[in-house]
């Protein structure tokens, strides 16, 4: 990918973040599932803890807590948005072992062996190149260090899976959530990296979402695509794109029961040590 189309589609994700920051912390499934990271995987007094993707400072903050006295613990993120919502608690209630930074995860400028616990909640598949990031990532770890992080399979959240179905049946691609789309595929990236020690759990969870509401979530130019640039629809005939969007509404009514369409939100916590 070329610098300009790089750039483009960082912006791309500072701007949905920015966007999302102020209502995050409202947010109780992300607060879940992001301490979830940290009770399976829990620092030890003393450590040196990387949070990547920070947002808010949800992990960092607690991880902080459990490190002290001697630990220390490092935010980033790629959203302003999200940092200057983390900064403003951080002012008010510190701890003094916590800084947060503005950068990005797929180009960390932080030393070789660096840390011994490194998290990454919910923004895994942001990423371009999952297998160079997650060698990137081993590479700051100290021998014997760890990562915890979040993954999705490609089942997860039917809008994405639905689309992709179709998109593929006319000969495009969509990418969210593929890289991770099964356990296998998940822990084999994590062995091309250099990890070891692999334990991959996988919860189950989902909602109903009513089907008008459904049929609403057909894929447009402005929505936000993670992991993927260009834009999936960007190149399709306006033609296609429409026939694409009837199969899609057709979809939805053979998926829809008398509850609605089921939003699986299966979620993989990943785990791993150099």
């Amino acid at each position: 990918m070329h610098t300009d189309e790089l750039q483009a589609y960082h912006k791309h994700i500072s701007d949905t973040y920015n966007e999302r920051s102020v209502n995050h912390d409202r947010s109780g499934w992300h607060k879940k599932t992001a301490l979830r990271l940290l009770e399976d995987l829990p620092p030890r007094s003393g450590d040196s803890v990387l949070d990547i993707a920070t947002g808010t400072g949800t992990i960092a903050f607690r991880a902080a807590s459990l490190v002290m006295p001697d630990g220390n613990v490092t935010g980033v993120d790629i959203s302003q948005g999200m940092l200057d919502q983390a900064r403003q608690k951080l002012s008010l209630f510190g701890p003094d072992n916590l800084k947060f930074r503005l950068a990005d995860a797929e180009h960390l400028d932080f030393s070789m062996g660096s840390f011994d616990r490194i998290y990454c909640a919910s923004a895994f598949f942001c990423f371009l190149d999952p297998v160079l990031t997650l060698k990137d990532w081993f590479g700051l770890l100290k021998p014997g260090g760890a990562l915890g992080f979040h993954a999705f399979p490609e089942s997860s959240y039917f809008w994405v899976s639905v689309t992709r179905n179709i998109l593929a049946r006319h000969g495009f691609k969509y990418n969210l959530n593929t890289p991770t789309g099964t356990i296998e595929k998940t822990h084999q990236l994590l062995v091309d990296a250099g990890f070891i020690n692999i334990d991959i759990r996988e919860e189950r969870a989902g909602y109903f979402i009513p089907l008008d509401e459904a049929k609403k979530t057909w894929i447009k130019k402005e929505d936000f695509v993670p992991g993927q640039y260009p834009h999936p629809v960007e190149g399709i005939p306006p033609e296609m794109l429409s026939q694409c969007q009837k199969e899609y509404e057709q979809n939805m009514d053979e998926l829809s029961s008398g509850d609605g369409v089921w939003n699986d939100i299966t979620m993989f916590y990943v785990y791993a040590h150099k």
